[in-house]
């Protein structure tokens, strides 16, 4: 079958490594501000094997083996997880700040991170925390949520590409879709948090309003948005950090672990191990 390699590093390729590619076609290269870029045509019937021969003999240097759709076609569209992956925050730990308990809270969002611990119960746990907390709050934590180096180029990419960009979170709706909106984002997803009023003032009930943003419904929310616009899913490329990114990674055309938990990597088509995130561009977007 026909697959396209890609390497990317921050650092030039070794020709050691590419040589490793098998009955090598057509070759691309690029120096780009995120890093260098090999990709080359070639024929293999075994993707699998040769990602692994690929990363171990290539450590730091990013390695798709892309086989379908997308080896020869740029993606259909591109969902994202947002804390830690579009954004280098994690939403619930600046919110746990202002309620006192950040540092018990940023601890459970690692472990859930790493797999340790069920996502939904964790993360009614750490909103528990929030009881209280004035929805105003919202406007002091926004500005707070930097994105990741490359997020707006990538974006900038896709849009030019005429590839759908879209992010799905298990933070929280009063911050994810105000960001969405702004950078002009296809889809958002995310945990609407409870609110109420007392003395007049519109507080946090510490509760999750509806289904949880778990792992099953992010890889639901990667269907739901390609069938929304008609896209094959497998042309879809979802970028993830965390165990709780493992269904949408396993369900798109391709899944990217992005500077990520080694669980996720482990899991991944990609691991993205550097902080460019518009290095996605080389593996979702023919260039």
């Amino acid at each position: 079958m026909q697959i396209r390699v890609v390497f990317v590093s921050p650092t030039p390729v070794m020709e050691e490594l590419v040589a490793l590619v098998p009955n090598p076609g057509a070759r691309f290269t690029e120096t780009t501000d995120y890093g260098h870029v090999v990709s080359v045509l070639c024929e293999h019937d075994a993707p699998g094997a040769l990602r692994q021969e690929l990363r171990e003999s290539g450590p730091g240097v990013a390695v798709g083996v892309i086989a379908g759709p997308l080896a020869t076609s740029p993606a259909g569209l591109i969902l994202l997880d947002v804390d830690s992956t579009f954004t280098t925050t994690e939403a619930v730990d600046l919110l746990a700040e202002h309620a006192g308990a950040g540092e018990a809270v940023a601890v459970i969002t690692e472990r859930a991170m790493r797999g340790e611990l069920d996502f939904t119960q964790s993360l009614r746990e750490r909103v528990a925390t929030l009881a209280g907390l004035p929805l105003a709050v919202m406007d002091d934590v926004a500005p707070r949520m930097t994105l990741s180096p490359g997020a707006v180029e990538l974006v900038q990419a896709a849009k030019t590409a005429g590839t759908l960009v879209g992010v799905t979170s298990g933070g929280f709706t009063q911050l994810v879709e105000p960001m969405a909106k702004q950078h002009g984002l296809d889809f958002h997803h995310a945990n609407e948090l409870g609110t109420h009023v007392v003395d007049g003032v519109a507080r946090l009930t510490g509760e999750v309003v509806g289904p949880v943003v778990d792992r099953d419904q992010k890889a639901r929310d990667l269907a739901r948005f390609a069938a929304a616009h008609g896209v094959d899913p497998r042309l879809s490329v979802a970028v993830g950090d965390g165990a709780n990114d493992l269904a949408m990674l396993a369900a798109a055309g391709l899944g990217i672990a992005y500077c990520a938990k080694p669980v996720t990597v482990a899991q991944s088509d990609v691991a993205l191990n550097f902080p460019r995130l518009d290095a996605v561009i080389a593996f979702a977007l023919l260039r």
